[in-house]
């Protein structure tokens, strides 16, 4: 057996409860994991506790000695002791007293924080992209000198759709460094008994601009028009979580779409049992920001769920067009209402769809295959 490593996983921020691939990282990757997250390489533990509060000086030595030093020599020492307590300084002594062997950079925007740092200590980076990062127009002009730096030094850069990889090489990176891994869902999700009969339909997703709440709740509203008994489940929060409820309200179908916030895993799974159908709209927003492919999807479809989605970023990986699923270009509520129509007025289709999409997902986007591509990446270097 293979001497486990020291790995360190960073994030921009707290890893979020849609975020399952990200703690599935933390949690199964093989080696001894430590976890940080913060903006700008200002970290902060998994207890929450930041670097700088770790690292915080126990003492006020030289205030007490600048009463009896020269100003010259106190002012050289202040200013040796101040740099050693700079976010860098904080990081680099975390990975020194951890032995860290690997980082894997979760995001673009904490591959390009980090990449210098690990330069300096010719430690070994992994960068995985998920999809803002690799699409949001205001990031990639942000970072645009950061990203070029992380290419150059980064060991590999992990990509979730063939979208993502043309993206990232048209920004500079070279294709050679790209490795395709795709999400997979939890087992649990596998072993899902949705109910084909009922009249629920499902989203599980932030209600965000590139997951399009907005045009999904419009799309169902068709459909009510000739099936006013069906029941629309919306699992996730997000910016536009009080949108989507306005517009519930305003449209008067308070009795026909239940907005259930973000649920854990095991909550999760509860509604999707009782489903038959699981619809999202994902599409580019206005600022550039894409999925990378929507967990969302895959869990659904591992759950023996048909989907209904759009053609966007990488859906079509994973949802194959009249076999999984329908897709409908971004934007066309109504096309989306008329395929929704399809699997209601249909339930052998949304069985068939079903099962052909969970042997699908357990075929070729498991977890176990995802993790591992992962932990090949960290013990080949």
């Amino acid at each position: 057996m293979r001497a486990k490593k020291n790995i360190l996983i960073v994030s921009p921020a707290k890893i979020g409860l849609t975020e399952t691939f990200i703690r599935a990282h933390i949690d199964q990757l093989y080696g001894n994991v430590f976890y940080l997250y913060g903006w700008d390489l200002d970290f902060m533990t998994q207890s929450g506790i930041s670097l700088s509060e770790l690292y915080k000086p126990k003492s006020s030595f030289l205030t007490k000695l600048k009463s009896l030093l020269p100003h010259y020599i106190y002012f050289r020492l202040a200013q040796k002791r101040k740099k050693n307590y700079t976010k860098e300084a904080h990081i680099k002594r975390y990975i020194q007293e951890h032995q860290i062997d690997v980082v894997l950079a979760e995001y673009g925007t904490a591959g390009s924080f980090i990449a210098p740092i690990c330069k300096s200590l010719s430690l070994p980076l992994l960068v995985h992209f998920h999809g803002f990062d690799a699409s949001r127009s205001d990031i990639l002009n942000t970072f645009k000198k950061g990203y070029q730096f992380m290419f150059s030094h980064a060991t590999k850069i992990i990509v979730v759709s063939t979208a993502m990889k043309q993206a990232l090489v048209g920004q500079g990176c070279p294709e050679k460094k790209l490795v395709l891994n795709t999400y997979g869902p939890h087992p649990d999700y596998l072993n899902i008994k949705p109910n084909l009969e009922s009249n629920y339909i499902i989203s599980v997703g932030r209600h965000t601009y590139k997951k399009g709440p907005y045009l999904t709740i419009l799309a169902f509203q068709k459909v009510l028009d000739k099936h006013p008994s069906l029941k629309f489940k919306m699992i996730g929060d997000g910016e536009l979580f009080d949108v989507s409820k306005n517009l519930v309200k305003s449209l008067d179908l308070e009795n026909n779409i239940i907005l259930l916030g973000g649920l854990e895993r095991k909550e999760i799974i509860k509604h999707l049992e009782t489903a038959f159908l699981f619809v999202q709209h994902s599409l580019v927003a206005l600022n550039g920001d894409s999925e990378g492919t929507p967990v969302g999807i895959i869990e659904a479809m591992a759950a023996g769920l048909p989907v209904v989605s759009t053609r966007h970023a990488g859906i079509p990986d994973v949802v194959i067009e009249n076999k999984t699923g329908f897709l409908v270009d971004e934007g066309d509520i109504d096309a989306m209402a008329e395929e929704i129509l399809k699997i209601v007025n249909n339930r052998e289709l949304a069985e068939t769809f079903g099962k052909k999409g969970n042997v699908e997902i357990a075929a070729h986007y498991n977890l176990e295959n995802h993790l591992e591509i992962i932990n090949q990446l960290i013990y080949a270097i």
